[in-house]
């Protein structure tokens, strides 16, 4: 199947958001924050919902690229890519515990051992959706929306419980620990969302006559996702816009982790993937060498993920509106060379998406091995 660039694009673009994101939240003046929050408050919705949802449409990528394989030749077997596919998974869950006990011992608050970050959602996620993925896309999509509105709901319940020793108190902290962060139910909706997108692009790409594969991307693919793309970016910038009662604009599309923003969110990524797609397809601009930039942050970005955290104690608070652009932007362009020469240097190496590929490889090698010798003994 022909690798598509655009995908590599998009996630690389919300990384490279959810970083700039991060410092400027981070090193900006508490009483500037305002003035961050005007200027970054279109894009920042982006980033979160674009990184899970390019991650379920890749997963369904790979999913359905295996098992299309597997008709066809001996050598790959369901169930060992299912096994694969779940050990990983579960590695980058430790990872992500990992993550949350350092952080839970550098602020003395044992409670974010459990704590919604991208890569434990990611991991829980993917467990999650296996079992979904050889479905009925149409009904992951519903199963989708029907979880944001879930989630709409719950939250608001939950929340009155927060710290509280009781069952709500407790399912509070499992399913919306930090309630800032990449809460569960939402973003396993937006995944599973970009795994349906994920797998109607697949049936369209692995077409092997060119010409014809080109026109069903173009006539059928693109246009029909930019339609869904522009509808649900329009519905969710509408969807509590204004307090008609109150008569005072809400613009509650711009405050992440709303139903308005992961709907505006969604159908911006899918928009921009769209247009990314026919630019691609169509040779208008030449992905590979003009936009390598975010290939980078794209190939390494559970690693650029983990990597930038320390960044947080750089500037720290100390710096106004106007004077933050200069470190945030130096410090992206910094970032972007050390992965350009991370790449020549180490390449897959360096990627910790790719390891754990490769460490899942060996494990269940390992597995298959000992229980071969168990059976010829």
């Amino acid at each position: 199947m022909k690798r598509i660039q655009s995908i590599d694009l998009v996630r690389g673009f919300c990384i490279f958001l959810m970083v700039l994101g991060h410092m400027l939240d981070w090193w900006i003046l508490p009483s500037n924050r305002l003035m961050i929050f005007v200027l970054f408050s279109f894009l920042a919705p982006v980033a979160a919902t674009g990184f899970l949802f390019i991650s379920g449409f890749s997963a369904a990528l790979a999913y359905k690229s295996r098992a299309e394989k597997a008709k066809t030749s001996s050598d790959i077997d369901m169930n060992r890519a299912r096994n694969i596919y779940i050990i990983r998974a579960l590695l980058l869950l430790a990872i992500a515990f990992i993550y949350n006990t350092l952080v839970a011992l550098g602020i003395y608050d044992f409670r974010w051992i459990w704590a919604w970050n991208a890569l434990q959602t990611i991991a829980i996620s993917l467990l999650l959706a296996w079992p979904l993925l050889g479905t009925n896309k149409y009904l992951r999509i519903s199963l989708g929306i029907g979880l944001l509105i879930v989630n709409e709901l719950l939250f608001p319940f939950l929340l009155s419980y927060k710290d509280y020793p009781n069952v709500y108190g407790i399912l509070f902290h499992v399913l919306y620990n930090p309630d800032e962060a990449f809460t569960i139910i939402a973003y396993f909706a937006i995944f599973i969302i970009g795994t349906a997108l994920g797998d109607f692009f697949f049936d369209i790409n692995i077409i092997e006559n060119q010409e014809e594969r080109k026109n069903a991307i173009k006539r059928v693919y693109i246009r029909i996702t930019l339609i869904i793309g522009l509808i649900t970016t329009l519905f969710g910038i509408i969807y509590r816009f204004y307090d008609f009662q109150n008569q005072i604009f809400l613009f509650d599309f711009l405050y992440r982790r709303t139903i308005s923003s992961m709907f505006y969110s969604i159908g911006a990524v899918i928009t921009l993937l769209a247009i990314l797609m026919y630019l691609e397809e169509f040779e208008k601009l030449r992905t590979k060498k003009r936009y390598r930039f975010f290939f980078y942050f794209s190939f390494y970005s559970f690693t650029v993920y983990i990597a930038h955290d320390p960044l947080i104690f750089l500037f720290y608070r100390q710096l106004n509106g106007a004077i933050i652009w200069l470190p945030a932007i130096g410090m992206i362009v910094l970032m972007t060379l050390i992965l350009k020469v991370l790449h020549k240097k180490l390449g897959l190496k360096a990627s910790l998406k790719a390891q754990l590929g490769v460490l899942s490889l060996i494990i269940i090698n390992k597995i298959e091995q000992r229980k071969k010798k168990k059976i010829e003994n």
